[in-house]
């Protein structure tokens, strides 16, 4: 059988990162998808690892900060937040993806991390100091969950995504800074 752990290099550091093709992690995603909850987790999105590696290079942005990552899966970008942030909250809708990331997490020795299950929108969500979220925005529904989300609560939201419709509606209706564009990956910053 394949290690459920591969070494992988973010930036100039070595983390355990969850190989999501293994027969265990594939065994518990075709369970979840199977009780009706849609798994978007089931891959590594080339835009989350962008913005990963970006973060290696800018982690004064979070270093010692409360963050929270929503949309988390097991998501590589967890685990640079993760090592050098004061805590992390992860969410997800799927309460396997969010096991499976905490299991991430502690191989990696990063133990200052809360899930929040359920739709990020809909949670009272702990007040922190960044939010971070990768390729959230994707169709109408999704656009809808973002505006509300951002209609509802201030700070800092550093948001990576494709030009996928709606996406650049978004950008054109929120203030906002282009902290980067590299490939399809556009990351946007956006204040209140």
């Amino acid at each position: 059988m394949p290690p459920l752990f591969k070494p992988y290099l973010i930036g100039s550091e070595t983390f355990a990162l969850m190989e999501l093709k293994h027969p265990q992690v594939e065994q518990e995603i075709i369970a979840e998808m199977s009780q009706g909850i849609d798994v978007y987790y089931d891959r590594r999105w080339a835009t989350t690892g962008v913005l990963t590696e970006w973060f290696a290079q800018n982690t004064d942005l979070f270093l010692g900060k409360r963050v929270l990552i929503i949309g988390a899966g097991i998501g590589a970008e967890t685990l640079i937040l993760g090592r050098h942030a004061s805590h992390i909250w992860i969410n997800d809708i799927s309460p396997t993806a969010l096991t499976l990331c905490q299991e991430q997490l502690k191989e990696n020795g990063i133990e200052n991390a809360t899930s929040l299950v359920g739709r990020y929108e809909e949670l009272d969500l702990p007040e922190v100091d960044l939010v971070v979220a990768s390729f959230l925005v994707y169709n109408d529904d999704t656009y809808r969950s973002m505006s509300t989300y951002m209609d509802q609560h201030q700070g800092n939201l550093i948001l990576v995504n494709e030009r996928l419709a709606p996406f650049p509606k978004l950008l054109k209706e929120r203030e906002h800074r282009i902290l980067f564009e590299k490939g399809a990956a556009v990351c946007a910053h956006f204040s209140k």
